[in-house]
């Protein structure tokens, strides 16, 4: 499990304190991107994978709300 990648892994738990914590990483994604022009282009690149990835993660996982 010490190669686990939590967005990749498939035998990973997504338990609401689980999606409460990537949806606060992914603020936080935000907030650091929304002043991008003060970073180093590696780090804005790399900030700018971790949130589309988060945001396709969180989208694929979005809780079902019964009809």
């Amino acid at each position: 499990m010490a190669d686990c990648k939590p967005l990749v892994c498939r035998n990973t738990a997504l338990t609401p304190a689980n999606r409460q914590a990537l949806t606060g990483h992914f603020a936080r994604l935000e907030d650091a991107l929304a002043d991008s022009d003060r970073l180093a282009p590696y780090v804005r690149h790399r900030l700018e994978e971790q949130h589309r990835a988060t945001a396709v993660f969180l989208t694929l996982h979005a809780p079902e709300i019964a009809e």
